[in-house]
């Protein structure tokens, strides 16, 4: 007896009926300015958002406020002109009942009360600011633990409260795009141990406007680029690499319209840092894209290098970082240090980005501080930092002209993850997000590792966060977090001129192609048993690809067979355990023979059974699906 896998809904359909719920009731109702529907957590992953609905007699603007627990935790915005009002309300507190005021062009005003439970999410320990300096705008710290259920992707304003939050497991950097809409990895993933489908563009409310999937998936950053499209970070061929390649992406179509293979820029063996391995070889956590140079930044972590090259011709301008270990022939790629003062390499960096006026920007972890064993550095005496280097292409040349972080010492610590911004000439936010202590003493271990390592000692186990801004050597705020570690901090306006609610269904853009089949005809002999429980074999059929995941031996021969009315399709599983020397961010416990394998519907049509052939054994899983 065979059971049909239902299609597991998407979140963009979700939203979508949600969305088309809400309206319903408003348009079939009476709903005004006096009486209006207020629609709490409309798109389901943000239950600090609302919408509020009513419609009045002749088009009008509306202002509304979102009221502070003072008055200088106002939100005011005004939306345009209509008659059919649903107005988006951000910055709600949770645990709390809160005010929006809303002021009619017309001079007609209300107030409705709309009260939020409390959340199960980590707090800000303390944030020193004041007001005046951070005005309206939140910090938003992204999760690098969700598997910690209170270390949720979260925003605090100037007082250190709780005002924005997404519940879902998503990690990676915000950054907010021209038209005032998020830029965000999406929700699902791809392969071990954090590679998700694609990106999403996302509004404050939580609502997706379109999902980009990438065919190699993306990891740790992206960038809009002056012209719309999306510069990311991907993999090409997962089973050789990761983390090595970048993609240009159509920002109408998602397809790849360009793309860059480091294999092809750099030797893989050369200049190695400490937590160097043979498949995760560069480790790149940034991409930046620099106009006045036409050229490409990316920080490799596990070559403790920064590098740039041309965006046409993919030829290597340059390497910043320690030396040694590279030989001879590449030497002339590094800057020579002319400083006078205080000098230090970056190790195992991250975030690296390109200044107005040339200069390179990062986030220095500095873990070991040497790519010799022999010389490294404990943690209890290490340091992190945001550091500014002055380059000389023609001379090569470097001069380090800035750092915020080496007086701190272990305390602002972080061997991974992290990140820094800019916002003017002396104006500079350091964001060290994976502090991490075991039994009270600094580690050297990620914390999105060590919650598995650990993972029945977790009493002992503590990870925080701290966010620096600084102002002419001055620092203008700091914000603590206890409970889980996280990846990035960027500073955002909830409200400003682009804010726009748009109704309707997002877009699925781009796409994973035709899943190619084993290459060769194979017969299996049935097993003549069910499949042993130890597989513990799940099978979700999404609305865009069939998904599996199971526990198989390393080295298994493993495929997936479609049995069609017209034969059958094989789909080879790899399961070759990689070595995973830096996981940024733990999506799911991480067990090396966990594997996960996607079967892309495109391609495909009709009824299929689905059998599981394991080392030469044919097994029934009893699912049939429906493409």
């Amino acid at each position: 007896m065979s059971n049909y896998l239902n299609t597991e809904k998407h979140l963009i359909t979700l939203q979508a009926e949600s969305e088309e719920k809400y309206l319903a009731e408003f348009r079939s109702g009476t709903y005004t300015l006096e009486n209006p529907l207020v629609v709490k957590n409309p798109y389901l992953i943000n239950p600090l958002a609302a919408v509020i609905c009513f419609n009045t007699d002749e088009e009008t603007t509306a202002q509304i406020t979102v009221k502070g627990k003072a008055a200088e935790g106002d939100l005011t915005h005004t939306f345009a002109s209509a008659k059919e009002h649903v107005l988006p309300i951000y910055g709600l507190y949770d645990n709390y009942e809160n005010t929006v005021s809303i002021v009619l062009g017309n001079g007609k005003t209300s107030e409705v009360k709309i009260k939020v439970e409390e959340l199960d999410v980590n707090r800000a320990l303390y944030c020193h600011t004041t007001s005046e300096y951070f005005g309206k705008d939140l910090m938003i710290i992204s999760t690098t633990t969700p598997l910690i259920s209170s270390a949720q992707t979260v925003g605090f304003d100037y007082a250190g409260d709780l005002r924005w939050v997404i519940t879902n497991k998503q990690s990676w950097d915000i950054k907010k795009l021209a038209n005032g809409r998020l830029l965000y990895t999406s929700y699902r993933t791809m392969q071990k141990p954090y590679y998700t489908v694609g990106l999403m563009e996302m509004d404050f409310c939580g609502k997706i406007y379109k999902e980009y999937r990438l065919p190699g998936g993306f990891h740790h950053d992206a960038i809009e680029l002056e012209n719309g499209n999306l510069l990311a970070a991907s993999d090409n061929d997962f089973e050789e690499s990761v983390e090595d390649f970048v993609v240009e992406v159509d920002r109408k179509t998602g397809e790849v319209l360009k793309s860059w293979d480091l294999l092809k820029i750099l030797p893989r063996e050369k200049g190695n840092a400490g937590d160097w391995n043979h498949h995760d070889w560069f480790h790149n956590n940034a991409v930046w894209y620099d106009r006045a140079t036409n050229s490409i930044t990316m920080s490799g972590r596990h070559k403790d290098a920064i590098i740039n090259f041309d965006y046409d011709t993919s030829k290597l301008n340059w390497i910043l970082g320690d030396p040694e270990g590279w030989g001879e022939e590449w030497q002339k790629y590094f800057f020579k240090n002319v400083t006078k003062g205080d000098f230090d390499w970056q190790y195992e960096q991250h975030a690296a980005r390109i200044l107005p006026n040339g200069d390179v920007f990062v986030f220095d972890n500095g873990t070991y501080r040497s790519k010799n064993e022999a010389t490294r550095i404990s943690p209890e005496d290490n340091f992190s930092r945001g550091v500014i280097y002055r380059i000389d292409t023609d001379k090569m040349e470097i001069e380090q002209i800035w750092q915020y972080g080496k007086e701190r010492g272990a305390e602002f610590y972080s061997p991974y993850i992290c990140n820094v911004d800019y916002y003017s000439e002396g104006n500079y936010m350091i964001h060290s997000g994976g502090i991490a202590t075991y039994r009270g003493k600094h580690t050297d271990g990620l914390g999105a590792m060590l919650l598995n390592k650990y993972k029945d000692e977790h009493i002992h186990l503590t990870l925080e966060s701290i966010t620096v801004e600084v102002q002419n050597d001055e620092v203008k705020y700091e914000l603590k977090v206890l409970g889980g570690n996280y990846y990035r901090a960027r500073r955002l306006s909830l409200y400003d001129e682009t804010t726009k609610l748009t109704l309707g269904k997002g877009e699925f853009l781009g796409g994973f192609g035709v899943t190619p089949e084993f290459g060769f005809k194979v017969k299996f002999k049935d097993a003549g048993v069910e499949l042993p429980a130890k597989h513990n074999l799940s099978l979700i059929l999404e609305e865009d690809r069939l998904a599996l995941r199971a526990t198989f031996k390393e080295g298994s021969e493993v495929f997936i067979e479609l049995q069609g009315e017209n034969g059958s399709r094989f789909y080879s599983v790899p399961t070759v355990v990689h070595d995973v020397t830096a996981a940024c961010v733990s999506f799911e416990e991480q067990n090396d023979n966990d594997f996960q394998f996607y079967v892309s519907r495109e391609g495909l049509s009709g009824d299929y059974h689905i059998f599981l052939d394991i080392d030469n054994k044919r097994y029934d899983t009893h699912f049939s699906a429906n493409f």
